[in-house]
């Protein structure tokens, strides 16, 4: 059996975002999620619940998506790390960074911060003393050609864990996101994605699942 990790990204950017990941966590499409604690408004308490719910209902992972203004960030990292706790009243399940390729120097200040609290870091394969996380660096499946994603499926290898990334949601007119217009594409690329799971011996699993194994 091979544990992929489906990960949407950014919840809390926009509430259709949002209701878009709640119907893929509901469908048992996906077990995991990444949120912008600084998006988060009032609109989207409600949802913010419901994902609680289905964090403790259904293992969901919920992890932090750090989002970084300047490059202050041992500062942005606490500050987040502690708003994540007191929305969801627990910790975060994993941490990675928004827009990443942005932030690039942020990366050794991000590990070092999940090596102190041992929480699994995104991109940072393999079991270690400080976390247990995916055995590769996460694959970036938002991109226009579902061939691409399928070809990389196929080099998994039984026993081990992956993770791929998506950015699913419905177009919001009010959100100034860079990849608005290909969040209805994610959404069939991981309808997709489940029809040929069972082809290749392949199980939806969270990093919660993962915590748990020997």
């Amino acid at each position: 059996m091979i544990n992929l990790i489906i990960n949407a990204d950014d919840f809390g950017m926009s509430k259709i975002f949002n209701k878009s990941i709640l119907s893929l966590m509901k469908e048992e499409k996906i077990k995991s999620t990444s949120v912008l604690v600084n998006r988060i408004t009032e609109e989207q308490n409600e949802q913010v619940e419901e994902l609680i719910k289905l964090s403790k209902k259904m293992k969901v992972s919920v992890g932090l998506h750090l989002d970084f203004e300047s490059r202050d960030y041992n500062t942005q990292i606490k500050i987040q790390y502690k708003k994540f706790q007191q929305i969801f009243n627990a910790d975060p399940s994993h941490l990675d960074i928004h827009k990443a390729s942005l932030w690039k120097d942020a990366v050794p200040i991000v590990v070092d911060f999940c090596k102190e609290k041992k929480v699994p870091c995104r991109n940072k394969g393999g079991t270690n003393k400080y976390w247990k996380t995916t055995d590769a660096p996460a694959f970036h499946g938002t991109r226009g050609n579902f061939e691409d994603i399928e070809n990389w499926i196929k080099k998994l290898e039984e026993g081990k864990w992956y993770e791929i990334l998506f950015h699913p949601g419905m177009y919001d007119p009010s959100c100034k996101s860079s990849l608005n217009k290909e969040r209805e594409q994610d959404n069939k690329h991981i309808l997709k994605l489940h029809s040929i799971m069972k082809k290749y011996n392949i199980k939806v699993a969270s990093y919660y699942d993962l915590a748990t194994t020997d």
